[in-house]
Formats: C-alpha cells, sequence, structure tokens
C-alpha cells in the first residue's frame, strides 16, 4: 500500500473500518483487525495482545502472517516493546531497528533481525485495550511516510472502537455463569436461521431440562449447583458444537439450534444430537445426585409459525410431553 494516495488509504480504511464494526464474534474480529494491520503496514506478520481484565499484562490473542496463516506458538522477544507502547500510550515505528538505539539494545528484538517494525496502542476514552504489533524482514524506503503512519493509528483507533463493541455484545449475550450464548442470543440467531430456510432447507431447534437439579442445591448448596451446571454446559458443547449451537435458555435449561444445511434430513439430525445429549448427561453424578436430561423438539417450516417466538413455544410444549413421560426422555414433534 505505500505507494497509494491518502484518497485511497481512506477509502480502504473506511471499508475494513465497516466490516469491523459489523463483526460481532471477538475472536473472527481479532482476526479481521490483524491481517488488516499487516496489510497497511506491509509487514510479513502481526500480533495482537489484549489486556488481561484480571493481572492487566499484556496477552498474544492472534499471530498471523502476511499470507492470512496462523502462526501457532507465542511470541516472547516483542514484549519489551509491546509492554512499552502500551504503557507509554505512544505508537512505535521504525524502518530499521538495528539502526534505533532505543530497539536495538533490546537483545530479544536484536534477535529478530528486523527491517521494519510497528507497534501500535489500541485504546479508547483513554483506556488502553492492548496493542497491534507488525515486523519485517525487508527494508521499504518508504513505508512509514506520514500518510502511512497515520493511517495505521487510524485503523488502531477504529480496532479499538470495535473490540469494545465486540465486548459489549458479548457481555449482553453470554451467560457469565457458563460462558455459552445465553436466551437473547439464540432467539438472534433462531430468527436468522429462520429466515435463511428455503426451498428444501430446515431447521430445528431442541430446548433441554436437567432433571432433578435442584437436588444437587439441596444436597451441596447453590456453588455446587453453579459448577455442575458449569460441567453440563461444556458437556453439551462437546456434544454438539460441530452440528449447532448450544445456549443457556434458563437456571437449568440449555437450547441448541441446527441451522439450515443440505444433506441429512433436520428431525433425523435433531433426533442424533438429542440422543447423544442425553447419553451424556446420563453419566453424570454431583454430590450423590443422579442427572438426566428431558429434551424437546421441533423443526422449521412448519404451519401456524410466523416468528422465533412461536418455535420456541412449540419446543417447550415438546420439552412438556417429554417431562411428562418421567426423566431422561425425548419428544420430537
Amino acid at each position: 500500500m505505500a505507494a497509494e494516495s491518502f484518497d485511497e488509504r481512506l477509502i480502504w480504511l473506511l471499508q475494513v473500518s465497516r466490516t469491523m464494526l459489523a463483526t460481532r464474534d471477538l475472536d473472527r474480529l481479532l482476526t479481521l483487525i490483524t491481517d488488516a494491520f499487516i496489510e497497511a503496514s506491509e509487514a510479513d506478520r502481526g500480533i495482537l495482545l489484549l489486556t488481561d481484565r484480571d493481572s492487566r499484562k499484556l496477552v498474544q490473542r492472534v499471530a498471523r502472517t502476511a499470507d492470512r496463516k496462523d502462526l501457532t506458538e507465542a511470541e516472547t522477544r516483542i514484549s519489551s516493546v509491546a509492554n512499552r507502547v502500551f504503557k507509554e500510550k505512544k505508537p512505535v515505528f521504525a524502518t530499521d531497528t538495528a539502526t534505533q538505539d532505543d530497539l536495538a539494545a533490546r537483545r530479544s528484538v536484536d534477535e529478530l533481525r528486523l527491517k521494519m517494525m510497528v507497534c501500535v496502542p489500541l485504546t479508547i476514552d483513554n483506556d488502553t485495550l492492548g496493542v497491534i504489533y507488525a515486523d519485517g524482514k525487508t527494508s521499504l524506503d518508504k513505508v512509514f511516510t506520514n500518510t502511512n503512519r497515520r493511517t495505521l493509528e487510524m485503523l488502531a483507533d477504529h480496532a479499538a472502537a470495535a473490540i469494545e463493541n465486540a465486548r459489549m455484545f458479548e457481555r449482553a449475550t453470554n451467560d457469565p455463569l457458563t460462558g455459552l450464548p445465553n436466551n437473547s442470543y439464540f432467539i438472534l440467531q433462531l430468527a436468522k436461521a429462520m429466515r435463511e430456510t428455503t426451498g428444501d432447507l430446515a431447521t430445528g431447534i431442541l430446548l433441554m431440562d436437567i432433571d432433578a437439579f435442584k437436588r444437587v442445591n439441596l444436597a451441596a448448596g447453590a456453588e455446587a449447583g453453579d459448577r455442575a451446571l458449569v460441567d453440563i454446559a461444556s458437556t453439551l458443547q462437546d456434544v454438539a458444537r460441530a452440528d449447532g449451537l448450544v445456549a443457556r435458555y434458563g437456571s437449568d435449561k440449555f437450547g441448541i439450534l441446527l441451522a439450515p444445511e443440505s444433506g441429512t434430513p433436520i428431525a433425523v439430525r435433531l433426533r442424533d444430537v438429542a440422543e447423544r445429549a442425553r447419553a451424556a448427561i446420563a453419566t453424570k453424578s454431583y454430590h450423590g445426585v443422579q442427572v438426566s436430561l428431558s429434551i424437546g423438539g421441533v423443526t422449521y417450516p412448519r404451519t401456524g409459525v410466523e416468528g422465533a417466538p412461536d418455535l420456541i413455544a412449540l419446543a417447550d410444549d415438546q420439552l412438556a410431553k417429554a417431562r411428562a413421560h418421567g426423566p431422561g426422555q425425548v419428544e420430537i414433534g
């Protein structure tokens, strides 16, 4: 991007910013930001670090190459530069680290044998969320002109705003105990899946109650009950992660959404996931209390259903039928 005009860079930045602000999934957003920063700086790789809320230390979240491949190992040699930028809230631009005394003197950085480096703080409302870093071994004469520097700083500003938005969305739509999506997010995704249900495609949902769960609380207290819910949530994630969205829908109620896809009929998919979930939970015992899973499921499209609340109400009816037959039963209609 070195030869592009400021106007061209501004158009590119606006396009990238629009995509960032529309991305609510935090992990996907961080990858998008890192790729954009690598492109804008013409670097060989990029690394995004965010602060841990408890320790306030920088933690590497994403590391990518210029050809958009993940780097799996943590890069510790950049920590001195990253921490400096984080604390001082000032960016670092270097076209040859060996000629800059403050960088060359840092043995860890010198080991990288870099020809260019950039590290910019991710700051919003005077709060630094982390830093975005990029480097390369190729020397570019005009890699950090005033135009390029301003583009990278603006990109970091927009990235910080997008990260904060994604975090706010995550807090609003995630269950704080289990980390699963909550009922609000489940309804949003169900409505989206129903809009995408066309032609031969169909979607479906399962609602599940934990049988005898109140006995866990009575036997060992609310904290033990919370730990049991976390374990159950993790188990359901393991069972259904590859098939659909798992959410905590209520106190001891969970939901699974199977979005439209071609191939196996939706009723068969629902039954398969339901049976696997039931079998997995049937092995669970907490403080001497054996638990099980009652499950109700429905498919869409179907007559009389106009929106997500209608479909959820029908799934609740199926769940009530399952419970009426005793613990650990499945009803799919």
